[in-house]
């Protein structure tokens, strides 16, 4: 599980339709945090609080063992939600996952790029 912040975009080789593939990017084009939990083990808080919710907010397609490609005007629209669900305690994982997220959401939003969520 991975989540990928592009940083420049017009450096990334290859894509899936619309998604950035990052495997033989050019060092410096995208910044990778590789997550150490599997999201299986916690299928249900993942569903719950992360991906129903990102889904129908961003019009994402985030799920489980698929990838998928938040783009900058979807990051705007993460990044409020993000920081209202930071006010509250998160359960394992998420309390590591959503603080990275928000900020390569920000970051994403700012160089008018994007974010790869590979769950």
């Amino acid at each position: 599980m991975r989540i990928e912040l592009i940083i420049d975009l017009s450096r990334i080789l290859h894509f899936y339709g619309d998604i950035p593939e990052t495997f033989d990017a050019p060092a410096g084009s995208y910044e990778r945090h590789e997550l150490t939990f599997d999201p299986d083990e916690y299928e249900d808080i993942f569903d719950y609080d992360f991906v129903e919710p990102v889904d129908k907010l961003c019009g994402a397609l985030i799920d489980r063992g698929d990838v998928d490609y938040l783009t900058a005007n979807q990051c705007e629209r993460l990044v409020p939600w993000l920081e209202k669900r930071l006010e509250r305690p998160c359960p394992y994982p998420l309390d590591t996952f959503y603080p990275k997220l928000l900020e390569f959401a920000r970051r994403a939003i700012e160089l008018g790029t994007g974010v790869v969520v590979d769950l």
